[in-house]
């Protein structure tokens, strides 16, 4: 069994200083690949282009929906192929990229997209962190994890046990 690259990333990053975009011109040089290849992510997922989320993809792609599900890359792409992933219109609002070292990037930010349910759209806003590495082709995400973020409406009331206790 192959180890995750979570793993190693987690292992890279203890032995290795964080190189900061603002002072190191070659960490500045990645972030802006790390932010190019986000944006043809999210233009990829918008216009169900597979070939092109196909490239963008590690080949031990991981990902985590925000209902938890997790999805390989074969299954990611053959639910989008299929019109099984429910995410419609999806935009991101913000990003933060750090990267770890030349090779391995995290990337944390918000997005806005609709989500489908019984042929009705329901808005949905989630963060996200995903980790991209460096190949010989380009940058190429190895993990995503999505986290619906619920207004304070769709929260569960929050029961009060002191009058019972």
């Amino acid at each position: 069994m192959r180890p995750l690259p979570v793993v190693l990333l987690c292992l890279a990053s203890l032995s290795a200083p964080l190189a900061t975009a603002a002072s190191d011109p070659l960490a500045r040089a990645a972030a802006v690949g790390v932010r190019e290849a986000e944006r043809q992510r999210a233009l990829a997922l918008n216009e169900r282009d597979i070939e092109l989320l196909r490239r963008l993809m590690g080949g031990n792609y991981r990902h985590v929906e925000t209902n938890g599900r997790l999805r390989s890359k074969t299954e990611f792409l053959q639910a989008l192929a299929r019109d099984e992933y429910r995410i419609r219109h999806y935009a991101l609002e913000d990003m933060e990229v750090e990267v770890v070292s030349g090779d391995v990037a995290i990337v944390t930010g918000t997005y806005r997209a609709a989500r489908y349910e019984l042929g009705s759209a329901q808005p949905l806003r989630g963060r996200y962190v995903r980790v991209w590495t460096r190949q010989p082709e380009g940058w190429r995400i190895s993990l995503h994890q999505g986290t619906e973020i619920k207004t304070a409406a769709a929260q569960p009331a929050k029961s009060d046990n002191r009058a019972t206790q």
